[in-house]
C-alpha cells in the first residue's frame, strides 16, 4: 500500500512538472525556430550568452553548462565562426584547449537577443499585479535554488 501511494504521488508530480513545462515553454516563445524573432534558435542564443558571460570559455565548459550534445555544439560553433560571430584562440597554458570569444559582430547579435529578451520579460511581468509578480519571481528563485543543488 505505501509503495502504491508513493507511485501515485510520483506520477502526479511527473504529470504536474511536465504540465508546467508544456505551459511555460510556449508562454515564453522558446519553441519557435528563431528565438525572439532573431536569426538564432534558443540553443544558439544560449551558446552566445555563455560566451558573452564568460569570455574565453571552452567548448567543454559550454557542453557541461548547457548540458548540450558535443556534436550539436560543434555544429553551432562552426556556423558561428563561419558567420564571424565567434573567434577561437589557443590556450596559452594548454595547446589542446581552445578558448572562445565573441567578435564585435557576435556581441552586437547577442545584444539584440538580450534586449529582445529583456523587453519580452518586462512586458510579461508588467501584466501581473505587483503582489503576484513578486510571488512568481520568488517561486522561480526557489525552483532555481532547489534544482541547482542537484546534478542532472
Amino acid at each position: 500500500p505505501k509503495v502504491a501511494n508513493k507511485k501515485i504521488i510520483i506520477n502526479n508530480d511527473i504529470n504536474d512538472f511536465r504540465s508546467f513545462n508544456r505551459f511555460y515553454t510556449p508562454f515564453i516563445g522558446v519553441l519557435n525556430k528563431h528565438y525572439l524573432n532573431s536569426k538564432y534558435s534558443l540553443p544558439q542564443s544560449r551558446v552566445l550568452h555563455a560566451i558573452y558571460v564568460q569570455e574565453g570559455i571552452t567548448s567543454t565548459e559550454i557542453t557541461a553548462l548547457l548540458n548540450m550534445d558535443k556534436s550539436y555544439l560543434s555544429r553551432i560553433l562552426i556556423d558561428f565562426e563561419k558567420n564571424k560571430l565567434v573567434s577561437k584562440k589557443e590556450s596559452s597554458t594548454d595547446g589542446r584547449v581552445v578558448n572562445l570569444y565573441l567578435t564585435k559582430m557576435g556581441k552586437k547579435e547577442f545584444g539584440k537577443i538580450d534586449e529582445a529578451s529583456n523587453k519580452q520579460v518586462k512586458n510579461l511581468l508588467l501584466q501581473l499585479p505587483e503582489k503576484e509578480r513578486k510571488k512568481v519571481i520568488k517561486c522561480m528563485s526557489q525552483i532555481k535554488k532547489t534544482l541547482a543543488r542537484y546534478k542532472f
